[in-house]
Parts: structure tokens; C-alpha cells; sequence
């Protein structure tokens, strides 16, 4: 929690800032948790889930057990401040991290990952059905005061930032996407709308890309939206096709060229020119990209449909300068 629990929370190491988070960023995110989940475990085996990538590093399963914990002990907190102000709370249970003393846990994938979309559920709608005057009430620990949004954007950090941990240790153990490399064809940019137009260079900060700008704030702008990625392989298979299509035409801010598309999945880590980007979710295609399709059919790179022609959504994890021709290293150590 924050230190008093009041105080916009951060986070050096995932590049959380409370400060710009959205009650409706919340409800977006803890609403996709057990999408995250599902997408990033897809195809993973049990042992692949629950194997430490060191000994004192918890699984991928035992994050998201972990997570579920917190998500649900947050949630009955919040529950409490929302309905009356001042109301005192339950000290939360005590958890310690994985040690080299322990055994790893055998936990079912299946229960595990259920468990995490029921849990950030039900959190959504509790914030979504909140009145929004509610969020100032306060409750009371021992020797501390805890505001329900500064409660709820702690759920939202511990959740996002386990995200990284799971995509990290999948790497470690030789889950999810392979390491393999790539290069940046296009950097592009837009004062808002589509298409977006190829920028000579970019300095990208946790909120993306500068000198971008999303016309559309109601389904765009969230943390977990900094960046979005396409590939130049699949324009051009698109376009070979027929389809009057080119990079930046989908709003895609990098165009990657030599990237395995169909092996990202959340989690997966690129280091773009000097910038770590993190694959949070598929990117839902809008009708403004209709025109780029000979029969107006933009559902064809829908990620239910096809996932791989889908764009991808990512954090970025660590700032920094991309430029075209840069090289793109997917997981990097």
C-alpha cells in the first residue's frame, strides 16, 4: 500500500503511478485479469506453470494465487470504506514471498486462473457500481488511514505488477514466447485518429509514445495501452492480398518487422531501441479501420478471429529512444 495509504502510490521497478490511473482504468484492467491470465497461460503445460525459475522466485501459479488473495482481501476492504466513511478495518493477512527453503506448490492451472477472474470480477463491479463521491471515504487501520481509491489502485499495482513477474519467470523457464529478434520498420504518430504518419524517431514514456495523441479517450489511453504494436509482415501479407493497407494505417505506434507474431502473448518482453515494452492485450479493431480492407471487413485482425493478424497493446516497463531500423530483442535477458 501506499506509505500512508492515502498518497499516490509508484513503483520504480513496473513504473505504476497511481496518479494516472482511472477508477475506469481499474474497472478496465481487474475486469481482463482472468483475460491476461487466460491468454498468457494458453497452451502452457501444469509443470511449465508451476516450475520456480529460481528457487526463491515464485511460480507463475503461485503469483496467481497470490494475486487472487489480495485482489479478494482488497476488495472486502473497499467494500467497507465505499459503504461508510471512517469505518475501522481488519488488520490484512500476513504474506511472505518464496524462499529457497520451500517447495514450490503444485497448483491447478485451471482452478488457479478461475479463481483470478472471479476475484478481479468482482472487484470491476464493485468500483464500476461505486458512487463517485465514495471514493474519498477513508477506513482505519492500526496506525494508519487507508482512502478507498488509493485501496483500490494497490489492487490494481500488486496485479499489474505480478503481470510482469509471471512474464519474466515464463521466460526463465523456457515458456510462452521464445527469445528471438526483429527490427523497428516504422515509428508513427498522430495528433489523434487514424492513419497514424511515420515519425523520424520517438521518446517513449511509461504513457507512451511522445508526441502521439488517441482522439479517442473512452476506449484508449490506459496505462496498459502505452504502445501499440504491429507487424510489417502481416501488413504486407494483408496487402498482398488486396487490401489498400500500409504501416501506421491501424494506429499502430511501432511497425516490427522479423518478429514471430503468432508466438506473443501477454507477458512477452520487447526491448525496442532502447525502451522495454511488455505485450498486455490484443488490441480491438474499430470501424475507422474499415477503409483499410478491400470488403470494409476490419474484424479480420479481431484476436478472437485471428489471432495472428491481431495488434497488440504494452506497458512499457523501462523509457527510453526508438528509431526505425533499431533492433527489436523479444525477451531479452
Amino acid at each position: 500500500m501506499a506509505v500512508d495509504g492515502v498518497r499516490p502510490e509508484t513503483c520504480s521497478e513496473c513504473g505504476f503511478d497511481a496518479r494516472v490511473w482511472r477508477v475506469r482504468d481499474a474497472v478496465s484492467m481487474l475486469g481482463a485479469l482472468g483475460v491476461w491470465w487466460r491468454l498468457a497461460t494458453e497452451g502452457l503445460t501444469p509443470a511449465e506453470l508451476n516450475a520456480r525459475p529460481s528457487p526463491a522466485v515464485w511460480s507463475a501459479l503461485e503469483y496467481g494465487t497470490h494475486s487472487a488473495l489480495v485482489t479478494a482481501v482488497v476488495r472486502e476492504g473497499v467494500a467497507a470504506v465505499l459503504a461508510a466513511d471512517g469505518v475501522p478495518l481488519p488488520a490484512p493477512p500476513s504474506g511472505a514471498g518464496a524462499t529457497e527453503d520451500d517447495e514450490a506448490a503444485r497448483l491447478d492451472p485451471i482452478r488457479a486462473v478461475g479463481d483470478l477472474e472471479r476475484e478481479g470480477a468482482a472487484l470491476a463491479r464493485l468500483a464500476h457500481d461505486a458512487p463517485p463521491d465514495a471514493w474519498a471515504h477513508v477506513g482505519h487501520l492500526a496506525g494508519a488511514t487507508v482512502q478507498a481509491e488509493a485501496a483500490l489502485f494497490h489492487a490494481v499495482h500488486d496485479a499489474t505488477h505480478h503481470l510482469m513477474d509471471v512474464g519474466r519467470g515464463l521466460a526463465g523457464v523456457g515458456a510462452g514466447t521464445p527469445a528471438h529478434a526483429g527490427r523497428v520498420v516504422r515509428v508513427n504518430a498522430s495528433d489523434g485518429g487514424v492513419p497514424k504518419r511515420e515519425v523520424a524517431c520517438g521518446a517513449i514514456a511509461h504513457d507512451g509514445l511522445a508526441g502521439d495523441r488517441q482522439a479517442d479517450g473512452l476506449h484508449h489511453g490506459r496505462p496498459f495501452q502505452a504502445l501499440c504494436l504491429w507487424s510489417a509482415d502481416v501488413i504486407a501479407e494483408l496487402a498482398a492480398d488486396g487490401h489498400p493497407i500500409g504501416p501506421g494505417c491501424a494506429g499502430e505506434n511501432l511497425t516490427l518487422g522479423g518478429i514471430d507474431w503468432c508466438s506473443l502473448r501477454p507477458g512477452a518482453r520487447l526491448r525496442v531501441g532502447t525502451a522495454l515494452a511488455e505485450v498486455s492485450f490484443p488490441a480491438v479493431p474499430c470501424g475507422k479501420q474499415a477503409r483499410w480492407f478491400s470488403d470494409g471487413d476490419f474484424s479480420r485482425i479481431a484476436h478472437e478471429r485471428n489471432p495472428q493478424w491481431a495488434r497488440w497493446y504494452a506497458w512499457v516497463r523501462e523509457p527510453g529512444q526508438v528509431h526505425p531500423g533499431d533492433p527489436v530483442t523479444v525477451q531479452p535477458r
